[in-house]
């Protein structure tokens, strides 16, 4: 009898512990943010604006940022430069599937990352000190790897067409 007791004990508190373990997807995701501190972004749950198609009003959608601050600000960058994957009517259609605020040319690389990965993202966002991308995490590290190169050739532009 003292047998089973102990058994039923043990087997309770293993239970309570793999309660409050990780589920696979959250374990993942950690290891998708801590692969991304690796590469040099930083990682934010966050809430972005996004407006509408015709530009009346702004819908707040929480989401993940990876996001590149840069060590000193671009002073002839707009405040904001939003890459959206959608058709906003007065943004520049960018690459397939994708608007800009303000008119810029990407580069082929940067077209083709956004055109394969476009699906997974939310927007992509350029101001004068940072370039923020946000997503919905669903993809692995090459994935991820990705959607950095595309984010540190954001971070070179210096300029854009107004």
């Amino acid at each position: 009898m003292t047998a089973l007791i102990v058994i039923f004990i043990t087997l309770s508190l293993m239970g309570s512990a793999l309660w409050i373990m990780p589920h696979k997807k959250e374990r993942q995701r950690m290891a998708l943010r801590m692969h991304a501190r690796k590469l040099g972004l930083t990682v934010q749950l966050t809430s972005i604006d996004l407006p509408d198609k015709w530009d009346k009003s702004i819908n707040r959608q929480k989401t993940i940022a990876y996001s590149f601050y840069r060590l000193k600000p671009i002073a002839t960058l707009p405040p904001q430069l939003l890459l959206l994957p959608f058709e906003v009517w007065k943004y520049h259609a960018l690459a397939d599937g994708w608007w800009s605020s303000k008119f810029f040319e990407l580069n082929s690389a940067s077209k083709n990352t956004l055109e394969r990965y476009g699906h997974l993202l939310t927007a992509v966002k350029i101001t004068p000190e940072y370039v923020a991308l946000y997503w919905s995490e669903a993809g692995d590290e090459e994935v991820l790897a990705a959607l950095t190169t595309l984010i540190f050739s954001l971070a070179e532009l210096k300029t854009v067409n107004t």
